[in-house]
């Protein structure tokens, strides 16, 4: 409450600091553009509103132009009017559209806040605030999650700290957004979690000029779940901010990160409580296990990842098109990013199921049965980068990347084990990127090709884009990459007070992808996607536990595949509607394929087929005051062999042994949508009391119980 509090306490202050007056003949001229449909302008347009004043009239005036007008308008004319325009930031309230609240990616990619209701909002509406399509939740709300498919072209290139399975909800840099608003808006995000707890987002976002952007969000997460040692906590605290010059030469995005995830870990439920989860209903007749909290679990401990990010990229734009004065050929960047990454694994008590302590004195007596675990990374990157506009030729771009990385450990005592030390060379690495961009007969390519000039901790990328919309219906977009990429550090060094879990390897082979993807989309008739990845030296974590002491205990050793792996994936996406009814199917089938038979061991696993449908009923009432959004979804996969999560390296590891899935899950949801606030109810995985307790998210970890679930998105145009 007392966020939500100071939240409409600052939108107040900022609507207030606007000052909005205008006179009658500039609300006259205003209402005038107004009447023009805003959804006629759009990113496909060539149409844009520009807002002027005149200094000597005092009367604002909008223009609607071109872009090719305002090209071939002269220069020269334009650059002596420049002392007596200016765009005018005092905005009247009823001229402003939807799309004039913008976002902005870390490339600089423009969208605009969107407030309706559809069924992606429905995909959407958790805790990472993405579709979960191929992946599969843990059973507490941030507790992380299972992979059921791959892109490994999206994986970062450069090595991370690792504890990637711990990473779920860590804002990393293509996450941050920036915004840019003509009034002061605010989103509040709130949705109820399990037992004592809730999930809150909240932002606030204003624009102290048209040029200077200032956002604040904070996203807070408490969940103390339904199973044993499972609780979580989360907080990401987030400071953006966007500024660009009269001109728009010179442009600055910044952003100050803060953000810690901790979760209890408790290893899954023991075998004994497997066979009460499964059979304690049908064979027992006895339901008193549907409190979950009463299921022995195999550990008792706590993990946490925390960072700081500081976050700068500006760049100029300089030498001045030879045709228009007012265009800019050249464009010269500069951006900083410096990190600091910790993982913490924490035990009070130590037990069998992790293997032997190596807490102990010079006689052999254990001394302490604490185990502490941090692992730390810090990390700083700068790019010099340099962007030329050719005209017939397209835009080419060049970038030197220059990488350092410090990783250590600390262990009970606090005593540092540097990496460089042991390896006795500096963790730095320097990158070379070069880009083109090129539309030809209306193919829009986008060629990129990058190098390290080290072999340590090295990489490379050769990368191929090509899209192009064919007609009014028809989009095509196209693929080709090549990449190597070294591990994380997990890989290269880990320090534990476990005795099985201490290593240091640097003669790693770099993994290496070959991908080749398509994707046609269709407005009516839905997307088809392919993708083809080829893997050499894949790196993972095996799974080396005897059958006889499966669950009982939990032994992994860091691993590269000797077989080349093919896999393949294909996804159809289709929604069809009729009247107020919609029906909207994906459907997505994949393939590995072990070109060696050098080893039994499978090291990528996924199951064969992925589903989902859901059958929607949409409708306005109330006379349009109220949009109703209520339907069914029908989800399922087929068996697989998923990873298990190992949560002293804080990773999901490989195994062989015990499969999951052929369960389906049934959500009801009931959706409103009130002028921009949006409400969600939603009876998750409905069908948990009459399909078998079966159902799995990792081996020997459940899914989630079927709950009821509420929440809204409200936000707020000042």
């Amino acid at each position: 409450m007392r966020l939500i509090f100071i939240t409409i306490l600052l939108n107040c202050y900022f609507l207030s600091a606007q000052n909005i007056e205008l006179s009658n003949d500039t609300i006259s001229k205003i209402k005038l553009v107004n009447k023009i449909d805003s959804t006629s302008i759009n990113a496909s347009t060539n149409v844009k509103i520009d807002t002027i004043v005149n200094l000597d009239e005092n009367v604002s005036t909008f223009k609607l132009k071109s872009k090719n007008d305002i090209f071939k308008q002269d220069s020269l004319i334009a650059e002596a009017k420049k002392k007596k325009i200016f765009r005018y930031r005092k905005i009247e309230m009823d001229t402003v559209l939807v799309r004039n609240y913008k976002i902005f990616d870390h490339k600089g990619v423009e969208t605009f806040i969107d407030s309706s209701l559809t069924i992606e909002k429905e995909y959407k509406f958790n805790y990472l605030r993405k579709d979960y399509f191929e992946i599969l939740p843990l059973p507490n709300v941030g507790q992380g999650f299972n992979k059921m498919g791959y892109d490994f072209t999206r994986e970062k290139i450069s090595p991370q700290l690792g504890a990637i399975g711990r990473n779920s909800g860590y804002i990393e840099t293509e996450d941050v957004q920036y915004y840019e608003v003509p009034t002061p808006f605010s989103e509040l995000f709130f949705k109820t979690t399990y037992n004592q707890g809730q999930l809150i987002d909240a932002l606030i976002s204003v624009n102290t000029s048209p040029n200077l952007n200032l956002t604040f969000a904070h996203k807070g997460l408490r969940s103390l779940g339904n199973y044993v040692n499972s609780k979580t906590n989360a907080t990401n605290l987030r400071f953006t901010t966007q500024y660009k010059n009269h001109n728009e030469r010179y442009k600055l995005n910044a952003h100050i990160v803060s953000q810690k995830l901790t979760s209890e870990e408790n290893g899954g439920i023991d075998s004994l409580s497997v066979y009460f989860f499964e059979k304690a209903i049908e064979d027992l007749d006895y339901d008193g296990y549907l409190d979950r909290s009463r299921l022995v679990t195999n550990l008792n401990a706590k993990s946490s990842v925390q960072g700081k990010r500081y976050y700068v990229n500006q760049s100029y734009k300089i030498l001045p098109s030879y045709i228009d004065t007012t265009n800019y050929n050249l464009k010269i960047g500069h951006k900083i990013i410096y990190e600091t990454k910790n993982h913490l694994f924490s035990q009070n008590k130590t037990n069998d199921y992790l293997g032997q302590s190596l807490i102990f004195d010079s006689n052999g007596v254990e001394v302490s049965s604490q185990i502490q675990d941090v692992h730390k990374l810090r990390s700083i990157e700068q790019n010099f980068s340099l962007a030329y506009d050719t005209g017939i030729f397209g835009v080419i771009d060049f970038t030197l990347k220059l990488n350092h990385w410090d990783y250590f450990k600390i262990n009970n005592q606090e005593e540092e084990i540097s990496f460089e030390e042991i390896q006795g060379l500096k963790i730095n690495q320097q990158t070379l990127v070069s880009g083109w961009k090129k539309s030809i007969f209306g193919y829009n390519l986008n060629f990129e090709i990058q190098k390290t000039l080290k072999n340590d901790f090295g990489s490379s990328l050769v990368n191929l884009n090509l899209d192009k919309k064919l007609g009014d219906y028809i989009s095509l977009f196209s693929g080709l990459s090549y990449r190597t990429e070294s591990p994380n550090f997990n890989f290269f060094l880990f320090r534990s007070s476990y005795s099985d879990y201490n290593w240091y390897k640097n003669d790693w082979l770099m993994q290496k992808t070959s991908s080749f993807h398509t994707k046609i989309s269709h407005s009516k008739w839905g997307e088809l996607f392919f993708q083809l990845q080829e893997l050499d030296d894949y790196l993972f974590f095996q799974d080396i536990t005897s059958n006889e002491n499966i669950n009982k205990m939990f032994n992994i050793i860091p691993s590269q595949s000797q077989s080349k792996i093919r896999y393949f994936k294909t996804r159809f996406v289709q929604n069809l509607n009729f009247w107020k009814f919609g029906l909207i199917n994906t459907i997505q089938y994949q393939d590995v394929n072990f070109k060696k038979s050098e080893s039994s061991f499978s090291s990528l696993n996924v199951p064969k087929w992925i589903t989902r449908s859901t059958l929607v009923l949409e409708s306005f009432v109330f006379k349009n005051a109220l949009f109703l959004q209520s339907g069914i979804t029908f989800q399922y996969f087929s068996k697989y062999y998923a990873d298990q999560y190992h949560p002293v390296l804080g990773e999901f590891v490989s195994q062989n042994h015990t499969q999951i899935g052929d369960f389906p899950r049934i959500d009801l949801f009931l959706n409103a949508k009130i002028q921009n606030t949006r409400l969600f109810l939603k009876y998750e995985h409905i069908n948990s009391d009459r399909t078998g307790y079966n159902y799995y998210s990792s081996p020997f970890v459940p899914y989630r119980d079927g709950s009821i679930r509420f929440g809204l998105v409200w936000n707020m145009f000042q």
